[in-house]
């Protein structure tokens, strides 16, 4: 599962031998202390490889040999906690790359010992910077794994720039008509499509409550936020407007932030179709600094394996939510997705997406909405980076709406590219970026929106 200490073993043999022919500046005394050590551990005498390495120390507390050596006997001696600090003290003397990357495998694998499951990643992730070859990549990779399988606490964060042409989601003409008079609006400049830059980030945790061969229990949370900087374009736009109040409008108004608690409850023993899962959510919405509405999902899923490469999923929840400003109204949403994942012969992922929702939230706000989609990702990389993409179509329906003399009806369309940068990475983590597009025809002439978008991210190797 993490790093041996046989390999740890090897692995010094070569590296403490190259770093002993190269340090001219020590003497013959601590090299003989560090060969004796060296020695010692080998044969199986980890008490006398301690002491000689202490000794060593007591003249060079730097020395990499020593330190690495001592890290090792104490493994030997079952005392993972001193082993993990030792080994912690030999990254930092550790004189290149192959010493770094033995010594911070060796604390991940200490730490993983201990319990201390999110330092041993963080070593991991230490060693990722260090290592040299694609075998080197793919042993961290497996030991990454088993350290967050063993976690109860799953930990995810991301963050992203992104400029866009349309971070309110704005009308793309700027015009209000209502069918039902034959009258049409200027709408104001704040309600146009404005471009800026988006700045996004989030926070999710997973913790395992229990887990046997029948179920697993977990508490789940989320906080979220968006804000935006507008252009001066925009800016401009804004300053144009006879009413003072739009004058004043800033990006950060647009801004919006998500916080979500729950608990999910999967259970392997109920439907001989897969493992049936049933979450619990409450959160909350804000816009700006108004706190809007609050929620309650209710999440249903079935997962059915069919093979290694195939599966499908069925998901159905529903969203209770209750306004906390006039102005808005309770609503409920019902969603049901299937979606079918498909791990091609060339390893390519595939999943292809039908999406049904209904949401009831009164006048002109209630509508039935079809979604499909396709997105396909490339396990070859071109140039070291990986490559996806998507592609989603839709159609909402309204029954009522204001401006409209039968109902609002929007078909809309999203297509999206990312690449991630693998060849560029630091602690596992490689940037990444991904181009949307996004475009909305809408009966009701003033919700015709068009949106493009280039999002600057960063994504996780593991």
């Amino acid at each position: 599962m993490m790093i041996s200490l046989r390999l740890a073993r090897l692995c010094f043999a070569l590296v403490f031998f190259g770093v002993a022919t190269s340090v001219s500046a020590q003497d013959s005394i601590g090299q003989r202390l560090a060969a004796a050590a060296e020695n010692a551990l080998v044969t199986g005498q980890p008490a006398q490889a301690a002491n000689l390495a202490q000794a060593n120390l007591a003249e060079a507390p730097n020395d990499f040999a020593s330190l690495f050596i001592l890290a090792l006997a104490q493994a030997d001696l079952g005392d993972d906690r001193k082993s993990a600090a030792t080994a912690a003290r030999a990254y930092n003397a550790a004189p290149d790359d192959p010493s770094k990357l033995q010594a911070a495998r060796l604390v991940a694998s200490k730490r993983f010992a201990l319990g201390h499951y999110m330092r041993a990643e963080f070593w991991l992730r230490r060693a990722v910077n260090h290592a040299q070859t694609q075998e080197e990549l793919e042993a961290i990779a497996r030991e990454y794994v088993a350290t967050i399988n063993a976690n109860p606490l799953t930990l995810q964060f991301t963050a992203s720039i992104a400029p866009s042409d349309n971070i309110n989601g704005g009308s793309e003409d700027g015009i209000l008509s209502f069918e039902t008079i034959g009258l049409s609006l200027l709408l104001p400049e704040n309600q146009r499509a404005l471009s800026g830059i988006a700045y996004a980030g989030s926070a999710r945790f997973t913790y395992e409550l229990s887990e046997s061969s029948r179920q697993r229990t977990s508490l789940t949370g989320r906080l979220s936020g968006e804000t935006f900087s507008l252009s001066q374009e925009a800016k401009d736009l804004l300053a144009s407007s006879p009413n003072e109040d739009v004058r004043d409008v800033e990006g950060r108004e647009f801004a919006t932030r998500v916080a979500e608690l729950g608990v999910t409850r999967a259970q392997f023993n109920l439907s001989p179709l897969g493992p049936i899962s049933l979450g619990l959510t409450y959160g909350t919405y804000y816009e700006g600094d108004t706190r809007l509405v609050n929620y309650r999902d209710i999440i249903l899923q079935q997962l059915i394996p069919l093979d290694e490469r195939n599966a499908f999923n069925i998901r159905a929840s529903v969203r209770d939510q209750k306004a906390l400003v006039d102005g808005l109204v309770d609503s409920q949403t019902y969603d049901v997705i299937g979606s079918y994942n498909r791990l091609l012969q060339s390893d390519d992922n595939l999943r292809l997406s039908l999406a049904w929702r209904e949401s009831d939230a009164g006048f002109e706000n209630s509508y039935v909405e079809y979604r499909a989609g396709i997105d396909y990702g490339l396990s070859q990389r071109i140039l070291n980076t990986r490559l996806s993409t998507s592609l989603e179509i839709g159609y909402r329906t309204y029954e009522e709406f204001t401006t409209t003399l039968d109902g609002r009806d929007d078909r809309f369309v999203t297509a999206q590219a990312s690449v991630i940068f693998e060849e560029l990475t630091y602690f596992g983590f490689s940037p990444s970026m991904s181009v949307s597009a996004t475009r909305t025809e809408s009966t009701a002439e003033e919700q015709t929106t068009a949106a493009v978008q280039v999002l600057f991210g960063i994504e996780s190797n593991f």
